[in-house]
């Protein structure tokens, strides 16, 4: 039995490194948390084409989005401020970290693990690298779509991790990304609906927190007598 995990807002809760950037940049922002958080990352997904063909840096997406989010909000901000916002964001990702429910089961786990994760090589193994993934998930069990050169739901995404996916089950927190595309090529799936956006029929399970999802995960090997 292998899980093959999405990395942003699966393994981590993305809203922690915002919401550091936000108290300490933007202190005065009168947005909804989440649905602030929400509208930047439907900003985010818009521009994702340009950061994987290498047209926009992690940076320059990370600061066009908060600008076009801040004045969604009727609350534009300059250039430096969304810079500096950028900057801080990328600080508080260092500090990023797995929830306690979740690094127990992994520790526990002898299913497969891996990880296929949208986004630039490089940054996303930073990621991977503040999150300690090396405990649990093995250096050639770790794919991003900047190492493939193809980003989910493109097929050949999934493809790269294996080309027999009976025995795989993907989790991610994005429906149309991780879900349909992972369904679409047989895999088992796991929608890590974090955000309560909704799911669909591409979802054979749906989990909303850490706990949720672990004990998913054991009551699914336990099914499956690992």
């Amino acid at each position: 039995m292998n899980f093959c995990f999405d990395c942003d807002d699966t393994l981590y809760d993305m809203r922690s490194p915002f919401d550091q950037a936000r108290a300490e940049v933007l202190p005065g922002l009168q947005a909804d948390p989440e649905a602030f958080y929400t509208q930047t990352r439907a900003f985010s997904e818009e521009i994702f084409d340009q950061v994987q063909d290498g047209t926009l840096t992690v940076d320059q997406s990370g600061v066009l989005r908060i600008r076009k989010a801040c004045e969604w909000w009727g609350q534009p901000v300059t250039l430096a401020q969304a810079e500096a916002f950028q900057a801080a964001y990328r600080r508080a990702q260092t500090e990023i970290r797995m929830a306690p429910e979740l690094e127990e089961w992994l520790a526990d786990t002898r299913s497969g693990l891996w990880i296929l994760s949208n986004g630039p090589d490089v940054h996303q193994r930073r990621k991977f690298s503040a999150l300690k993934t090396d405990r649990f998930f093995p250096e050639s069990h770790t794919f991003t779509s900047g190492q493939i050169g193809f980003a989910k739901p493109d097929p050949r995404a999934f493809q790269a991790v294996t080309a027999d996916p009976s025995d795989f089950w993907y989790i991610g927190d994005n429906y149309h990304n991780d879900m349909e595309g992972a369904k679409a090529l047989g895999w088992h799936t796991i929608h890590f609906d974090r955000r309560h956006q909704g799911s669909g029929p591409a979802a054979d399970y749906i989990a909303h927190d850490e706990s949720e999802l672990t004990a998913l995960l054991r009551q699914l090997e336990g099914e499956y007598n690992v």
